[in-house]
């Protein structure tokens, strides 16, 4: 039986084993639930009762963990603490706290995940199956049930975020495993998981799409020893075959043809469309920003409304507009007229710390969910959906722990003159068969 890379806390116990396999079930649970299942997954609620009830035998190896994962910890605490605190002086008592107290949840996972461990390729089932029932379900809704976009149950551009942040991590896996079976299982699944993505008529989620294609491609590619410009001309080729082939879905056309039909309205001076509503929104936020650039706002949708209609009536822009969206369509102007430029600062702080201090390939797999969400940004306030947003916070806290673990337990184990196998392999940047350290 492998042991637990702590080898100096009874490593190899019964409880430890039974806390690992434990761990990697309610892992798998929350990736594969994560479209269909509740909006507080009772996976991530497990995890954190488990986290709390070790909490002394955990402590008691916190520094070694927090040399690996202090940018996350740091991104992630600095973040939910300003936007509770916030939340708390602007509306006292009676503020609604839950979303970032909440995620506040996955520190003491962290720490509990990197000493208990878990099979890492729970996660990647895990995402796998969810991948599956995700666009299995979204192509229900278009194909059988006539629904314009596919959402699953929840808002269409949510249920497109998650799946492109799914399926685009599989893509990459599929490049990564050694084994065959894991390779087409993967494989399939990025291929349903895109399938939903493009039924959901998400048009901010395209450029992410290429970006991560482009990036996944020229990856595996460089691996294969390909030249620079051979591989240059066939990342291009098949991003030229991609684009040809998602015209030819139907969905994907009209989501084109509405785009260009307002951007030829926009040109005439007709704002009154889905983009012309953007427009506006953005440059009313821009506006909020000049006159409360430190601490903004605050998340109290009606106060911006009023605010805001002074500068709308001059620019003759549609006060409606304020009223049927409560939020900005643009993560970062969003983010900074609710909770200025510091909320801003905090909110790249949580990003930038998602991918420091990590290694190849775990900084590529992390490197992909910040492309989506960074780039899809710029049109959609993506993290403004609970869903994704607790998404991004669990891949990243147990992919952070599992790096933890393996680090910790390689130097445990070359200190004590044996050999072991890391989950990822860093000089080769490929997974092998077993995921934990052998004695």
């Amino acid at each position: 039986m492998s042991s637990s890379p702590f080898a100096d806390h009874d490593a190899g116990s019964p409880l430890e084993r039974t806390l690992h396999t434990v761990n990697s079930a309610l892992v798998f649970w929350f990736f594969a639930f994560l479209i269909t299942g509740p909006k507080n997954s009772h996976a991530t609620t497990a995890l954190l009762a488990l986290s709390l009830v070790t909490l002394p035998a955990t402590v008691r190896v916190a520094p070694r963990v927090w040399a690996h994962a202090a940018p996350w910890l740091i991104g992630l605490g600095a973040y939910c603490l300003y936007q509770i605190a916030y939340r708390l002086i602007d509306g006292g008592l009676e503020a609604r706290i839950d979303p970032p107290a909440r995620y506040l949840g996955a520190i003491p996972i962290l720490f509990y995940l990197a000493r208990y461990g878990f099979n890492i390729k729970a996660l990647w089932a895990g995402m796998a199956v969810g991948s599956l029932i995700g666009g299995v379900a979204g192509a229900q809704e278009v194909w059988i049930e006539g629904a314009q976009r596919a959402g699953a149950g929840i808002h269409p551009i949510a249920y497109g975020s998650i799946l492109a942040l799914l399926s685009m991590i599989l893509l990459y896996g599929a490049t990564i495993f050694r084994e065959t079976t894991w390779r087409i299982f993967l494989s399939a699944a990025f291929a349903v998981g895109l399938t939903g993505v493009l039924l959901s008529g998400t048009r901010g989620l395209y450029p992410a799409l290429a970006v991560c294609m482009a990036f996944i491609g020229y990856r595996a590619l460089r691996q294969e020893g390909v030249s620079s410009r051979a591989l240059m001309l066939t990342v291009a080729g098949i991003l030229a075959m991609l684009t040809v082939a998602v015209f030819w879905i139907p969905s994907i056309q009209q989501r084109f043809e509405e785009t260009r039909e307002e951007y030829v309205q926009i040109r005439t001076g007709n704002l009154n469309s889905s983009s012309g509503h953007r427009l506006q929104m953005w440059h009313t936020g821009l506006h909020l920003i000049s006159e409360y650039p430190l601490f903004g706002l605050g998340p109290d949708a009606g106060k911006r409304q009023a605010l805001a209609r002074g500068f709308m009536v001059e620019q003759h822009y549609d006060l409606s507009v304020l009223t049927t969206y409560d939020h900005l369509h643009n993560q970062y102007i969003n983010e900074t007229t609710r909770f200025g430029l510091v909320g801003l600062a905090a909110l790249l702080g949580l990003l930038y710390g998602a991918i420091g201090r990590t290694t190849d390939p775990l900084r590529g797999t992390i490197a992909i969910a910040l492309a989506i969400i960074l780039i899809e940004g710029l049109t959609e306030t993506v993290l403004n959906h609970h869903r994704l947003m607790m998404a991004f916070v669990i891949l990243v806290t147990v992919l952070r722990a599992r790096l933890a673990t393996e680090t910790i337990g390689a130097r445990n184990l070359t200190l004590s003159g044996q050999a072991s196998l890391s989950a990822f392999d860093g000089a080769e940047g490929r997974i092998p068969g077993d995921s934990r350290p052998h004695p």
